[in-house]
């Protein structure tokens, strides 16, 4: 039953009593297995060696198991002998693949018992043509870089071309100069929903990436006709590594999301099966946002925009019975609320996660029977942008107009002030004031990304000072040489860097700082740079900013830190996700099975030692649980295989 709990919102200090419609879906009831190393006497559910044709072992190979009855499904990778070993799985009747970038998939069906363990050996051939397979990053990274052309227009496709989907969507096809300046103009007039009509949309009406493509479009087309056209070509497809050591260790759980209330939910298909090409969103719906994980070991996650047939404000999932809870939240005046973005962890002792959406902020108590609080947004700020945190004192965060929005709830009831709890800070950035990404650090200060400016920003809470800092990495200056005197006039003339999302920007020689995250318990924030694959990690201490390059193109978008100190980035156009270990301060990238996924967000669950990263475009959730070596030979050592 839909039950609404109306209450006026004249008074901004006043809290909004929220009820929410609740509504089950089952995905086939599974128990899921608990943290990695837990029970070490238990036997591994299925082991194996992977080779080649020539009797080769394979290091770096997925092999995924999902049972019958469910939808979810798990993948583990091959160690250097080609050895790969699953945790318990529950008892049912599995379908087993294996695949590799360039290697035919190995298929296999078993039933699979908790007590005791299956051999299943794979073979994989050389697969000729395997363009389909290609992850976004494949694509990206093997573009050349021979000539001043190609380099240019690389860093064009870079920061253009991938804003809704992988590099993978655009190059796993081939068109000629005409082909692809029909799709580059279509695109110009395109946005976050899809095509709006009409090549030659006025100027007034584009998004950023339009004025870009406008900018460049024939370039473009001559380019991608190059690369992908009917035509000798100088592209070689060059797939990334596969994975070895952590991320070889790595479990990933991957959950799919068709839920039954929304009939055009279910994406083509999830990006599993490479073979049969990447995932793709857009086509009724756009995916998931946001997905956190709070202390019970509850994920919530968030729906991205919304277009159609949207009837959910949040999903609870329970990564244990793959049991799914669908809740619609209404704010007074009857209409459904709706979050994008969610606070990065669950804070405090009753795991408090914050959102904010149709004008409200919103308290989740994950832990409580009543766990939804709601609080009007003073409509004088301007509004709110993109992202939410909460510090460490109880305060919630969130992205304002020319700055940062602070909440409050112990200041609700103080006196003399027109808006109780609330405060709006200014940054010194020009422009049309969007704001983007923000954090709030272990000083219990703020810090929010000016993406089209690319400015990261930070507040002193006692000096009151704001200190604003210029993303520039080491190659910078160097993709601005890219462009001409006229590239340079022209993105001048439309106020790039200066006037937000109709501007150009990101221009092609950009940083575009997205989503930042905050040591809570210790001194850096880390922030994305998207259009620059780079991160950049500051001291809060000293303001030292260190850039740090990633080893392919692949649009970071979130950060996160765990208790540890070590950082965590999802990146967009590389279907994985990258760890930065603060004691050995190497980076690791942890690849998904999802092909296609084009995450815009990451979190990290500090209760549970676990990575989570919703899948845009495939409409599902990985789980990215980690096992050490000595975890994972205790899992070989018991081994019962019968």
């Amino acid at each position: 039953m839909r039950k609404t709990i109306k209450a006026a919102m004249k008074n901004p200090s006043r809290v909004i009593s929220l009820a929410a419609m609740a509504a089950v879906t089952l995905l086939a009831g599974a128990r899921g297995w608990e943290a990695i190393g837990a029970t070490p006497a238990e036997p591994p559910s299925l082991i194996g060696t992977i080779k080649d044709s020539a009797g080769k072992p394979m290091a770096g190979v997925a092999i995924t198991a999902q049972a019958d009855d469910k939808l979810f499904k798990t993948t583990v990778f091959t160690d250097e002998r080609g050895d790969y070993v699953f945790p318990t799985l529950l008892a049912g009747q599995y379908r087993i693949w294996a695949q590799a970038v360039g290697f035919t998939t190995a298929r296999a069906q078993s039933p699979l018992d908790p007590a005791r363990t299956v051999r299943e050996d794979f073979t994989l051939p050389v697969l000729a043509k395997y363009d389909a397979m290609m992850t976004g990053a494949d694509w990206m990274n093997s573009l050349p870089e021979d000539t001043l052309q190609h380099r240019k227009m690389k860093q064009v496709l870079f920061v253009t071309c991938s804003g809704c989907h992988g590099f993978d969507v655009i190059l796993n096809n081939r068109f000629n100069e005409a082909g692809w300046l029909r799709l580059v103009k279509a695109m110009e007039s395109a946005d976050y929903t899809g095509y709006r009509g009409g090549d030659d949309i006025p100027p007034n009406q584009l998004n950023w990436e339009g004025f870009v493509m406008r900018r460049f479009e024939k370039d473009l087309a001559a380019y991608l006709a190059e690369m992908r056209g009917p035509n000798p070509s100088p592209f070689q497809l060059k797939p990334l590594p596969r994975p070895t050591g952590e991320a070889a260790r790595a479990v990933i759980t991957q959950y799919d999301l068709p839920i039954q209330d929304r009939p055009n939910e279910d994406a083509w298909h999830h990006g599993d099966d490479w073979m049969r090409g990447e995932a793709t969103g857009m086509h009724g719906t756009v995916g998931l946002h946001d997905v956190v994980a709070a202390p019970d070991g509850m994920a919530w996650i968030t729906q991205s925009r919304t277009t159609v047939e949207t009837n959910r404000s949040l999903i609870k999932l329970d990564p244990r019975t793959g049991e799914m809870t669908v809740f619609t939240l209404h704010n007074p005046r009857g209409q459904p609320m709706y979050f994008e973005q969610i606070s990065d962890k669950a804070l405090g002792p009753k795991g408090t996660i914050w959102m904010h959406g149709a004008g409200a902020l919103v308290r989740l108590d994950t832990l409580s029977p009543n766990p939804f609080t709601g609080y009007p947004i003073p409509t004088a700020y301007g509004g709110t942008q993109n992202s939410i945190d909460g510090d460490n004192i109880g305060r919630a965060w969130i992205n304002g107009k020319f700055g940062i929005v602070e909440f409050d709830p112990a200041k609700l009831g103080e006196k003399d002030v027109m808006f109780p709890g609330w405060a709006h800070y200014l940054q010194d950035v020009v422009g049309n004031g969007t704001t983007y990404g923000q954090a709030a650090d272990s000083r219990n200060n703020p810090w929010w990304s000016a993406s089209y400016s690319d400015v990261v920003a930070t507040k002193d809470m006692k000096t009151g000072k704001v200190t604003q800092f210029a993303m520039h990495d080491s190659k910078y200056d160097a993709r601005k040489a890219l462009m001409s005197a006229a590239d340079l006039k022209f993105f001048d003339s439309v106020g790039s860097l200066t006037w937000g999302s109709t501007a150009g920007d990101p221009t092609p020689w950009s940083e575009m700082p997205r989503r930042l995250a905050a040591d809570k318990n210790g001194t850096k924030v880390w922030v994305p740079n998207w259009a620059a694959s780079s991160v950049a990690e500051i001291d809060i201490n000293t303001h030292k900013v260190i850039y740090h390059e990633m080893p392919f193109w692949a649009h970071p978008y979130k950060t996160a830190v765990d208790q540890n100190h070590n950082a965590y980035w999802s990146v967009q156009a590389g279907e994985g996700m990258f760890k930065f270990d603060a004691r050995t301060r190497q980076m690791t990238y942890f690849p998904l099975p999802t092909h296609g996924c084009s995450p815009r967000h990451m979190s990290f669950d500090d209760y549970h030692n676990e990575a989570w990263v919703p899948c845009d475009q495939a409409d599902t959730v990985d789980r990215i649980q980690f096992r050490s070596p000595a975890q994972l030979a205790a899992q070989k050592a018991a081994a019962r295989v019968k």
